[in-house]
């Protein structure tokens, strides 16, 4: 792990500012809760100006001709305040429900690689609520360790941590290779976010029909332990309402090579997001680094984009469609 970061002035400061923003987002039930964060978003919205403007380009580069600008600037609000739900759900520990009658029915698997005793690693993306996610997958029992990504103000990651302690999963922090390791050594269950824009290295693989500088660490893990990789996402039905999708195993040797399995991965989560999309992270930067070494900006021309790209734009979902007809304008 690297060495422990000074506390600044500024790392106070934002931590009184964090503490005083979770108190007030804590305060009363969970429905009223989201009224705060809905209250919360377009004043956000301003002061996230960057990540407002990719979720508007993200949203351009994947539905090209299918989406118009009034539907895509409905569809970044939905994104931008489900984002602002998932880091609510991780501050607060308010108890929720499964949307359907047997949702263990959507572990099975998961259940059924792990049975096999070689350890396994689950893949996930930000799509839903995947902090919830996180909460109900421990519930079940399994042994799981989740990877992430730490926050730069020790203050603040102290606080998040605290948070997150009563999830019952073992945390370990991405700059920490040896604990990734051992996870998978001991054969247990190591969670890893997939759709993460990896500035450097990484594998150039598809995303949503664009290729993308993705993490390596799924394919690279899997192919060396030989253990299965399972998608699983966990989705909103309504306030304090989840269900949990998963797909099929992926067995590290029915692909060629690292490139390959990793376009795999991808694509098991393409259909989730299509038809989830109000609940995809549409704010992350995802296809700004590109295989060539240029970096992508909002706002640029499509016509330079076009080329990029490696399938065919796709409609938005009838589900979609159905929100944002039913969505209130502004």
């Amino acid at each position: 792990m690297s060495d422990p970061v000074k506390i600044k002035l500024r790392h106070r400061l934002e931590w009184l500012l964090l503490r005083g923003g979770m108190a007030w987002l804590q305060q009363g039930d969970l429905a009223a809760a989201y009224g705060r964060v809905h209250r919360l978003a377009g004043l956000m919205r301003v002061v996230l100006r960057s990540e407002w403007a990719w979720a508007n380009t993200n949203l351009q580069w994947v539905y090209g001709p299918h989406i118009t600008a009034t539907q895509r600037r409905q569809l970044a609000r939905m994104a931008f305040e489900n984002i602002l739900c998932s880091h609510l759900d991780g501050m607060r520990q308010d108890p929720f429900q499964w949307a359907e009658s047997q949702p263990e029915q959507s572990f099975q698997p998961l259940s059924d690689a792990f049975q096999q005793g070689r350890g396994l690693i689950v893949c996930g993306i930000h799509l839903g609520a995947w902090e919830v996610g996180l909460k109900q997958f421990a519930a079940l029992g399994f042994p799981i360790h989740v990877v992430y990504r730490h926050a730069n103000n020790p203050l603040s990651e102290r606080v998040f941590m605290e948070a997150r302690a009563a999830y019952g999963v073992r945390w370990i922090r991405r700059d920490d290779p040896r604990q990734i390791l051992r996870v998978l050594q001991k054969k247990e269950i190591l969670v890893l976010m997939t759709d993460i824009n990896q500035r450097q290295d990484g594998i150039v693989a598809p995303f949503l029909g664009i290729p993308a500088r993705c993490p390596a660490g799924a394919a690279r893990l899997s192919r060396r332990f030989q253990v299965p990789l399972v998608p699983m996402v966990c989705l909103r039905a309504a306030p304090g309402q989840i269900f949990v999708r998963s797909a099929a195993a992926i067995e590290p040797s029915t692909c060629a090579d690292e490139v390959s399995l990793t376009g795999r991965i991808n694509a098991s989560f393409e259909e989730w997001i299509h038809t989830y999309a109000e609940q995809y992270n549409w704010l992350h930067a995802r296809w700004r680094s590109r295989p060539d070494g240029v970096l992508w900006h909002p706002g640029m021309p499509m016509t330079e984009l076009q080329g990029a790209r490696v399938a065919p734009h796709v409609p938005l979902s009838d589900r979609v469609q159905r929100l944002l007809a039913e969505a209130q304008p502004g």
